[in-house]
Formats: C-alpha cells, sequence, structure tokens
C-alpha cells in the first residue's frame, strides 16, 4: 500500500505546529516519561521546553517515545526522546526544531432523462455534486460525462416546472462505462416540495461546485464542506421537506423531536421556570451531554450564545432566530468533532444550512391549538421573496418573519392542583390566606376550645370584623391563588403558564454580486426582537399581625400566610426585551487550477432588556402591617394592595417603568478558507479545505440596580465588569480516496477518507489545543460499506464572562428564587439558586470512536440502512452542577447546599456552577433506515425509522471514587438518560395530495435512589405518541388554475394517541409528569403555503 501523498503530509504538519513563546538554548528540567505516542510527547516537550517544533502529527502517533528526565538543552533532550524511533530532529534558521525522517484510467458515466408523461426532456442541466463536471441532455435528452475519475458520484438534474432528481451512489470504474437506465423527472407541483433547488446554468460566471444536496457555493454562503448521510462520518441530514411536514412554527420544536436525546429537556420557551432573559436553546442535547457540548451552526458559522437568569453566564444559542422558511437542511454530526467546527463540539454539531437564492415568492403560514379544551395557539407568518438583477449578476433575497405562542396555564392542565390534592392541608399561602395563632399555647381564635387555626373566606375585604370568618373555624384554604390576570409566574397559581408569552419578528436581507468572473461578493444581515412576558408576579410571605392591631379582630397575635400579586401594574408589566443583529460579509475568489478562496466575517450581537420586578422587601412589608397600612386578612386574588405595598415594599429593576439593560454581548468572526472540490491527487480526485478563523466574544458591564419605587436602593448596587476573550485556529481538512481505484480488488468499488486536525490558540493558555479527526469508508459492490471514524474535541470551561466588581465572600453572582423538590424533606419549595465561581476548573478532553455499516440498495425500490456504534471517553469532564444535580449529590458537596437550620432545615441556598469529575465513558448504537417507491399508487412511498440505543453510559466524579453506571443505577448527575428511544414515519405523496404518520417512543428512565420514595417506583414509564398529517395542492381547485402560483395546504394532528405523559414526581416545574414536548398534549397545526 503506497503512502501518504506528500502534499498532504506537508500540510498535516504545518497544521500541526505547536506555538511556543520563545526558544531557550540553556539547559532545562524535563520530565517526561516514556509514552506510547512520540506525538504527544513532542507535545509535552513542547509546553516544558517553550520552544516550537514541527512535525507530522499522523506519523508520530503511534511512534513510541523515551523518556526524557533530568536536566538537558532542548536539543538534546529533544534527540533523547526520538531514540531509536525512526525520526530525528534538527533546529532552523528561526531557531524551531522539524522532526522528519529519512493518475488512474478514467470512465464515463451517461444516461436519458425524460419528461414526467416519458418524452425526451431536451436542455436540462445535470452536474455531479461536489464536482466541476456540468453537461446539458440533447435533443434525445440524453447525456455523458466521459472523462471521470474512478469513484462514487451524485447526479443531480432539473428545471424549470421539474422536482429536483437524484440519483446517489453511481459507482464509476476505472476504463468502464456506466448507463443509467431512464431517469423520469416528476412535476414540481407536488404538494411535499417547497421551492425545489434547481441546478441552473452558470454559463461562465463562477462555475464552483454545488453543494450535496443544499445549495450552489456562494460568498457569505454556507461555510461548510458538503455533507451527505453516505460520508465516512456518520451524519444524519433533515431535509426541508421534513421540515415543512412538521408543522411547527419554530425550529426548536422540530429539533426537539428529531434529535432524539432532546425530548426530555424543555427550552425556555417550554418552561414556566425559566427568566424572561433566557431564550437559548437549552434542551439540544446529543448523546447525553450538555446543551453546551452541543456546536450549533448556520451556514458554518457559529450562532451566538444567548443570555441565562446567572449573570455573566452565557447560554446555548437560541435556534429559533433562524426563520422556518429559509432552512433548506439540517446536518446532524453526533460525534467529538473539534477539528472540523473547533469549540465544545462534544455531544455533537448541528449544522443549519440556508436556502439558496431563488427567483420568486412565498407566502406561508402555520397556525397550532390544542385539542384538550382549552386555548394555547401558536402561529407564524412568513414571507420570502428572491430576484435576479442585472442579467444575473445579482441576485437578492428577503424574507420577514413573525411568530406568536401562548402556552397552556395551570388552569387547563391541572397538574399543580392534583399536586395539591395529594398534599395534606396546612399553613401555608393559599388561595386566600391561612392565619393560624402565633402562640400554640393561647386559645382557639374563636374562644376557647375552638380551633387555632382559619382562612379567608373568598371575596372578603378585611373589613367585616371576626363574622366574616363564620363557617371557616378550623378550615384552611388549600386551593391554588387565582389572580385578577390570565397569566402568572407562581406554581401555586392556577394562572402559572408551562412556558411564556412570547412574540418574535424576525427580518432577513441577503445580496449576492458577481462583480467579475473571478470574484462574488456577498452580504447577509438579519434582524430580531423577541418580547417575553410572564404574567404577574406572585409574592409569597407570612406576616405577623399583633393583637393590638385594628386591623385584626381575633384578640391575640396571629400569622398570616398569603400570596399577593401586583393587579395596578397590568400582566405585561414584566417584559423582556431580546434583540439580535447579525452581519455576514464574504468574497468568494475564483483562482486558477479550480482553487477558491474564500475570506468571510460574521457580527453579531445581542442584547437584552428587562423591566419588571426583583421582589419584595419582607421587613417593609411587615412594616405596612404593624403601621396598619396593609390589610392581611383580605381576600388577596379578588382585592389588590393598598399604593403603599407598590411604593414602599415592591423592589423594582432600576425602578418603576424602566427598561435596564441586562445583557450586551457581542461577537466577531472572520475565517480565510482555500478549498479546492476537486482536486487531482494520486489516489483521485479529493477535496481539500484549509484555513485560520479568529473569535471575538465580548459581554459589555452593566450595573445591577434594585430599587424602591421612590428611587432608594432597595440592597448594593452592584457593578458588573465586562470580559472579552480571543481565539484563534488553523485548520485543515482533505476528503479523498485512500488509493487509486485501479489498486482496489474488484469487490471494493472506493475506499474514501476524511482526514482534519485544528490547531486552536487562546490568551488563555488552558485552553490551547490540538484535535485531530480520521474517517475512513470503505465501498464494496452490491451496496454495502463499512466505516469508521476517531474524533476529538477539547471542551474550554465555559466562560464567566463577567464578575461583580466587589465580590461576596462566596464568590457567587446575583441570586434568583427556583422550584425544588428536596429529597431529605420530601417537599417542594421555592429557594435562592445563585452560581458560585470556581476559578480552578480544568479543560476538558473528548475522544469518540465510531464503527458502522451502510447498505443502500435499488432504484425503483430504494432502501438504505445503517448501523453505527459510538464510543465517547472523557477526561477532567467540565460538568455544571445544576440544582437538581446538586440536590442528589449534597453528600459528595454539602458546601453547595445551605440548610437552615444545618442538616435537615429547609434549605437556604443553592451554589450552582462548574467543577470537574474524573471521566466519564459513553457507548451507544444509532439504527437508521429508508425506504422509498417512486411509482407506488401513482405517487411516492417512504417509509422511515431511526433507533438510538445506550449501551453504556458511566461516570466517576473523582479518581477515588466509585465508577456510576448512570443507565442502571444513577447519582442524578446525567438527568434525562433513556436506554432507548425511537422514532419512525410512513408518507405517500402525489401531485394532488399526500398523507403520513409519524412516531415516536421513549422508553423507561431509571431514577436516582433519593427520588424513588416520591416517585414510588425506581423508573418513569415508557412513553409512545403517534402524529398523522395531510396535504393537499389547493391550486387545481381555484376557478381557472394559473400558471406561476401555487398554493398547498397541510393539517397535522400531533399525539393523536392521547397518551397521557408518565408520572414523575420530581420534575422541577412542580407538574409531577415527565414532559416529552409540547405540554399541550393533542394539537392540531394548519400550514398554508403560496408560491408565486
Amino acid at each position: 500500500m503506497p503512502a501518504r501523498p506528500a502534499l498532504f503530509r506537508r500540510l498535516t504538519a504545518i497544521l500541526g505546529a505547536l506555538l511556543a513563546l520563545a526558544s531557550h538554548a540553556a539547559p532545562l528540567e524535563f520530565n517526561l516519561p516514556a509514552h506510547p505516542s512520540a506525538a504527544e510527547s513532542l507535545l509535552a516537550f513542547s509546553r516544558q521546553a517553550g520552544v516550537e517544533v514541527l512535525y507530522a502529527y499522523d506519523d508520530l502517533r503511534d511512534v513510541p517515545a523515551a523518556a526524557v528526565v533530568g536536566r538537558f538543552e532542548p536539543e538534546a533532550a529533544l534527540q533523547q526522546l526520538l531514540q531509536a524511533s525512526g525520526f530525528t530532529a534538527r533546529r532552523t534558521l528561526r531557531g524551531k526544531f522539524l522532526v522528519a525522517r529519512a493518475t488512474p484510467r478514467p470512465g464515463s458515466l451517461g444516461g436519458v432523462i425524460l419528461t414526467p408523461a416519458g418524452e425526451p426532456a431536451p436542455s436540462l442541466p445535470v452536474a455531479l455534486a461536489g464536482t466541476r463536471h456540468r453537461t446539458h441532455t440533447d435533443g434525445a435528452g440524453a447525456f455523458i460525462f466521459p472523462d471521470l475519475p474512478p469513484g462514487i458520484y451524485r447526479l443531480y438534474t432539473g428545471g424549470p416546472g421539474y422536482r429536483l432528481l437524484e440519483q446517489a451512489g453511481l459507482a464509476v470504474t476505472a476504463g468502464d462505462a456506466l448507463v443509467l437506465p431512464p431517469l423520469r423527472l416528476q412535476a414540481a407541483t407536488d404538494v411535499t416540495v417547497l421551492d425545489p433547488y434547481v441546478v441552473h446554468e452558470r454559463h461562465d460566471r463562477l462555475p464552483i461546485g454545488e453543494g450535496v444536496g443544499a445549495a450552489p457555493r456562494r460568498a457569505a454562503g454556507n461555510l461548510d464542506l458538503p455533507r451527505t448521510t453516505d460520508n465516512a462520518l456518520p451524519f444524519t441530514i433533515f431535509s426541508r421537506e421534513q421540515i415543512a411536514r412538521s408543522g411547527v412554527v419554530q425550529l426548536n420544536e422540530f429539533l426537539q423531536r428529531e434529535i432524539l436525546e432532546s425530548t426530555t429537556t424543555r427550552p425556555p420557551e417550554q418552561d414556566g421556570t425559566a427568566s424572561g432573559i433566557s431564550a437559548g436553546s437549552s434542551n439540544l442535547r446529543m448523546r447525553g451531554y450538555e446543551s453546551d457540548e452541543t456546536v450549533v451552526l448556520v451556514n458554518g458559522r457559529r450562532l451566538p450564545e444567548t443570555f441565562t437568569r446567572d449573570p455573566g453566564v452565557l447560554g446555548a444559542p437560541d435556534v429559533n432566530l433562524v426563520p422556518l422558511a429559509l432552512v433548506q437542511q439540517i446536518e446532524v454530526l453526533p460525534a467529538s468533532a473539534s477539528a472540523l467546527y473547533s469549540g465544545n463540539a462534544v455531544g455533537g454539531v448541528i449544522n443549519i444550512v440556508l436556502a439558496p437564492d431563488a427567483d420568486g415568492t412565498e407566502l406561508r403560514t402555520t397556525y397550532t391549538n390544542a385539542l384538550g379544551g382549552f386555548d394555547a395557539p401558536q402561529s407564524s407568518v412568513s414571507l420570502s421573496h428572491g430576484q435576479t438583477l442585472l442579467d444575473g449578476r445579482l441576485r437578492l433575497r428577503f424574507n420577514a418573519t413573525h411568530t406568536r405562542t401562548a402556552p397552556p396555564v395551570e388552569r387547563d392542565l391541572g397538574y399543580q392542583r392534583a399536586r395539591l390534592a395529594r398534599t395534606p392541608a396546612a399553613f401555608a399561602p393559599r388561595a386566600t390566606p391561612n392565619i393560624v395563632r402565633a402562640d400554640p399555647a393561647a386559645p382557639g381564635l374563636f374562644g376557647p376550645g375552638s380551633a387555632g387555626f382559619t382562612s379567608v373566606a373568598p371575596g372578603a375585604d378585611g373589613t367585616g370584623g371576626i363574622a366574616a370568618f363564620q363557617g371557616r373555624e378550623g378550615r384552611y384554604s388549600t386551593d391554588l391563588f387565582d389572580g385578577p390576570g390570565g397569566l402568572a409566574t407562581s406554581l401555586n397559581s392556577r394562572d402559572y403558564l408551562y412556558g411564556r408569552e412570547q412574540q418574535r419578528t424576525s427580518w432577513y436581507g441577503s445580496a449576492v454580486y458577481d462583480a467579475f468572473p473571478w470574484l462574488q461578493l456577498g452580504l447577509d444581515a438579519t434582524y430580531g426582537r423577541t418580547i417575553v412576558h410572564r404574567g404577574y408576579d406572585i409574592f409569597s410571605g407570612v406576616l405577623d399581625l399583633p393583637a393590638g392591631s385594628p386591623l385584626n379582630p381575633f384578640g391575640q397575635d396571629v400569622a398570616v400566610a398569603l400570596h399577593e400579586t401586583t393587579p395596578a401594574l397590568g400582566q405585561d408589566y414584566n417584559e423582556a426585551q431580546l434583540d439580535s443583529w447579525s452581519l455576514v460579509g464574504g468574497a468568494l475568489l475564483k483562482l486558477p487550477a479550480g482553487w477558491r478562496l474564500t475570506l468571510d466575517t460574521q457580527y453579531a450581537r445581542n442584547l437584552a432588556r428587562y423591566r419588571g420586578l426583583v421582589g419584595v422587601d419582607s421587613d417593609r412589608w411587615q412594616q405596612l402591617v404593624d403601621d396598619g397600612r396593609y390589610q392581611p386578612l383580605r381576600d388577596t386574588q379578588v382585592h389588590g394592595p393598598p399604593p403603599e405595598f407598590y411604593d414602599r415594599a415592591l423592589i423594582y429593576y432600576g425602578g418603576p417603568g424602566r427598561f435596564v439593560k441586562l445583557g450586551d454581548y457581542h461577537t466577531l468572526e472572520g475565517a480565510v478558507r482555500l478549498t479546492h472540490e476537486a482536486l487531482p491527487l494520486p489516489t483521485g480526485e479529493g477535496t481539500v479545505n484549509l484555513g485560520t478563523d479568529y473569535r471575538l466574544n465580548r459581554l459589555a458591564a452593566y450595573t445591577e440596580e434594585p430599587r424602591y419605587a421612590d428611587g432608594t436602593p432597595a440592597a448594593e448596587i452592584v457593578r458588573w465588569s465586562g470580559r472579552t476573550l480571543e481565539r484563534m485556529s488553523v485548520f485543515g481538512e482533505i476528503q479523498a480516496p485512500l488509493v487509486p481505484a485501479r489498486w482496489l480488488p474488484r469487490a471494493i468499488t472506493a475506499v474514501e477518507t476524511d482526514s482534519a486536525v485544528r490547531y486552536i490558540i487562546s490568551a488563555q493558555s488552558n485552553e490551547t489545543s490540538l484535535a485531530p479527526t480520521f474517517g475512513l469508508k470503505v465501498d464494496f459492490r452490491g451496496g454495502l460499506a463499512l466505516r469508521g471514524s476517531f474524533t476529538t474535541s477539547n471542551r474550554f470551561p465555559t466562560a464567566v464572562m463577567s464578575r461583580p466588581l466587589a465580590e461576596g465572600g462566596d464568590g457567587g453572582g446575583g441570586s434568583d428564587l427556583i422550584s425544588i423538590f428536596d429529597p431529605l424533606r420530601q417537599e417542594t419549595y421555592l429557594t435562592a439558586a445563585r452560581v458560585a465561581i470556581n476559578p480552578d476548573v480544568r479543560p476538558e478532553s473528548a475522544a469518540t470512536q465510531t464503527a458502522g455499516l451502510v447498505f443502500t440498495r435499488g432504484r425503483t425500490h430504494r432502501f438504505r440502512a445503517s448501523l453505527d456504534f459510538a464510543d465517547t471517553t472523557k477526561t477532567n469532564e467540565f460538568i455544571m452542577l445544576e440544582p437538581a444535580a446538586l440536590l442528589n449529590l449534597e453528600s459528595v458537596f454539602p458546601d453547595r447546599v445551605r440548610r437552615d437550620p444545618a442538616g435537615t432545615g429547609r434549605i437556604t441556598a443553592l451554589l450552582t456552577g462548574a467543577a470537574n469529575a474524573a471521566r466519564r465513558h459513553s457507548q451507544n448504537w444509532n439504527l437508521a433506515a429508508e425506504y422509498a417507491w417512486p411509482g407506488f399508487a401513482g405517487g411516492r412511498l417512504e417509509l422511515r425509522g431511526r433507533w438510538v440505543w445506550f449501551q453504556r453510559y458511566e461516570r466517576r466524579l473523582f479518581a477515588n471514587s466509585e465508577t456510576v453506571d448512570q443507565l442502571r443505577r444513577p447519582d442524578g448527575t446525567a438527568p434525562g438518560l433513556l436506554r432507548h428511544r425511537l422514532t419512525f414515519g410512513a408518507a405517500w405523496s402525489a401531485p394532488a395530495w399526500g398523507f403520513g404518520v409519524d412516531g415516536h417512543y421513549l422508553g423507561a428512565r431509571t431514577l436516582p435512589v433519593s427520588e424513588r420514595p416520591a416517585q414510588g417506583n425506581s423508573h418513569i414509564k415508557p412513553y409512545w405518541q403517534f402524529d398523522v398529517f395531510a396535504q393537499t395542492d389547493l391550486t387545481r381547485w381555484l376557478p381557472r388554475e394559473p400558471e406561476k402560483f401555487r398554493l398547498s395546504a397541510q393539517l397535522r394532528v400531533n399525539n393523536l394517541s392521547g397518551f397521557a405523559f408518565p408520572k414523575y414526581a420530581n420534575d422541577i416545574s412542580g407538574a409531577g409528569v415527565q414532559a416529552y414536548g409540547d405540554w399541550r398534549g393533542r394539537t392540531y397545526s394548519i400550514s398554508l403555503t403560496g408560491n408565486f
């Protein structure tokens, strides 16, 4: 077998360079043990010596290195390290060290293209994806590519009025002619197709390569290389058609259904406990890892992070900022892949590829609502327009999208009422105030021998004296609070939101201009504003009413537990305004010999403003009672508080009516890429992508100002510093045959590789790293292929982007009230949570190995199946100790769980934040199968299924602690793990109409021991869901069918089966169920799409 091409070896050596600060010739102290990989030893040598070493990582990865211990000059130490390795080192003129050691016969592809009526289709463009090969059909519909290097090709053809026709897996062998059977086009009036990509003739304007299944490569377009499900790396791809069929109004809901690991976690728009400024897609977890271990890209560029409730801590990107109408496909790689995509790609990568430029106008609207007898609508309206000017040299595109969502509330679902029904009546805030005598030894509230507790009658205004309590002796109020509005933030309210009310408007525009035949310029701009409302704040408290108060009819000291709200401020007083801007500029240069140079930059800004209430000052609240200005013995659901409550007790963000800035986040990115999509190599035609990128993140400083209504500070005014982080990297990727096709045995048609390396440089030394990736795929005759990969990722600690200039003793940030279930006390209540800053957190390393097989067969009956195994090992694992995990690990982190009294009392504060675990090891299987029959019953039949099975998932918190099996005996540090997850579907479509069914299965989930008493079981039961949809072309029902207008409709019903969510007693929402997806249960969705 021949050696790897010299060009690739040199490129790998350059990209594997280890940068250091300076070169030292003086003797230094070394401590380098013997290592099985000289590549890793050289990395450690470079760090200890502070010198720069150039070498080919792949050549030295499996070469052993000798030990170097003691004081040596760097050159002598390096020679000792490499002794008996077959390699030597020499110093260059610039003081660096260099470690080194001493075209096939073409085939052809041809065929005939037919119209839907079976007639020849002349003058249609035909292209081979990922190459520069283009041609047109002749008068008989025939085409031929006469001189093709051996390999596997994907063919595209189409034209005005036709659906894009694709033929994949076309194997061209050396010296042979591959003649395809006649290919019949399908009319573009099929209801399942929305804006198909058509291969347009490009003349001499920029004959650059098309992305597979996506758009032509263009300036400011998709930066990533073409990806398919048949790559050496195990990509999963969701098409525009699948997204349209889902009937959703926001992208995150689609991903939550399809990325099976994202189902058990709710994003902010479905989480009533989330803060108003939280907007990230925090549910997008892959392979059991956290959302910040998933890299989210749009056209190959990072989607910026969003804000969280914790000052200075950034959250996951918000995919809902991307309008559904602009999405062409979504590429998902469930593997560690820092070499390809940089950053924290431990769980995997999601690349949202935008649709190509196309002339025409599309108006799309979707409306969904519940079928359970209540109103919780979601809707979206989107207008898109594309136009070509200047004889095709200028292409413009515009999109405007507006979405609005209203979640269900407690009065609709009844989960909290069911919880209270199981809770014994006690002294606690409820619908109306509950009252108890302050001294248990005192007489009853209504005289000797009477009960010592009572409650306020519904509707009472507090002026009726003792008579107002007639019939309520010894009776607690036990119902939920029912305030004046329709929305509220408290779990103890009938108006509690299972999500939040929000509306978003986004604007998108792009321009692509062919300035010269060799230069293309592109510009994309996006702006979006999200308005979030969470309803009324409800404040809970226990107030003392002394016997001598004129407000007290009982003649003795009493305590009053009550809820209070703020009707005078209005339901929408608490409002978050989230603005996001993005500007992408790029230039694409056509260089000689098929090379392309891309210059690209992106600026993005996220700004969060908030108007709302911080809370209530309990001392001032009590003082109002003592002064006789606040009557607690009234029905607070009906009668609002006095003006003094607003003026003296409430604490406002910045002051009444003010919008304050809670976050201002900027990112600036730049990239230079040199690519060749059809580079002739000794082993065959390959794709090369080389480049460098730079990223700057900056969170601006801001001031935390809790103030009373008169403007006086309610607490210390905290000024939070801003922070700027910078990273850059050098990377390279090559996709190429491993050996020439003529050297392969007849049973093997191709051996393809995908190799990449990325060197990341940062001002923080613990973030500098080298990440290689390698994938291999062997194609056999008959449609079978074997593939495997080794991918790595270096995950950086999530940076705390700001700190208070005068920190408290624990170094924590601002606190927030959250709902928890206390496993020690078996109670649900509110407590304070804040982030504790841990400066000793180290970066983690992850490596994923995959092995799988792919089988593709047939043309008329097309079947594809893949089975992939993934094994990931992480060291120094970076974990976020969220409230639920802390409660299960209180014995491990007792200092982070503060109780009063210590040991058994209620929790007064949770110190969340980051820590390092010793190791995590996971193994999972992914099985996918697809079947398509284009000629079934006059339409197209499609069957699909995807199954994820976790075979192993283990975590060790500390080096000397026991390894915990998180699947069989979880400890709560890896919540949401399910051993089995399955999604499947069937659809049939024709030009006039279509229908289909989708299904989801989520297996049983084993619970930690601490959660089992409340659950009454060791696990959460499995869950099934079935959805159906029907589509039709409405154009045919118009009085006269227009030539350039098409109107289609879809009706979808989700959760048709109506199965209730399984019980989960410790769910953070207090609902007592594990909600898999939409809280609304059974829903319907109506979509209308008009194309002009």
